[in-house]
């Protein structure tokens, strides 16, 4: 009767333990790969973001269209850190074989992302945000909101 009283609780927790560990694995394995897809509508312009968030990394394609008439298309990489998210936008003007390099920024606020704006200086020609002034995040003019994914 005593050796029944301290297997049955025993093996409970053993398999609560392992059952808790089994469920995290699958959980970390589901949050391996995240794309979320936004959109920002402003007035005339608009911006659709398509991003991979996982392992804090951002990695997606940005497009914004000012009015119809300037287009811009590329790439954005950079890390999260907290509610942040920050890197580089790398993107073609209007399709022509040039590329140019932003910094960008945005901004997590519950599940919409505000770009901001800040001030930009040159490292060996690529734009950088200076880190001796903040980003400002209110006076950005594009506020992502999520959307489907196509």
């Amino acid at each position: 009767m005593k050796l029944s009283k301290i297997i049955l609780p025993l093996t409970g927790i053993i398999f609560l333990a392992t059952g808790c560990n089994f469920f995290k694995k699958e959980e970390e394995a589901l949050d391996k790969f995240k794309l979320i897809c936004y959109i920002a509508i402003d007035k005339g312009d608009t911006a659709w973001l398509s991003i991979d968030t996982s392992n804090r990394k951002m990695n997606g394609l940005l497009t914004m269209s000012y009015g119809g008439i300037k287009k811009f298309d590329g790439q954005v990489k950079g890390t999260i850190n907290g509610d942040t998210l920050k890197g580089h936008f790398d993107f073609k003007l209007n399709k022509i074989d040039k590329w140019y390099r932003n910094p960008v920024a945005f901004l997590k606020k519950e599940e919409k992302l505000v770009m901001g704006v800040g001030e930009t200086i040159l490292v060996w020609g690529s734009g950088f945000h200076d880190e001796k002034v903040p980003i400002d995040y209110d006076r950005g003019r594009f506020i992502f909101e999520k959307t489907i994914c196509k």
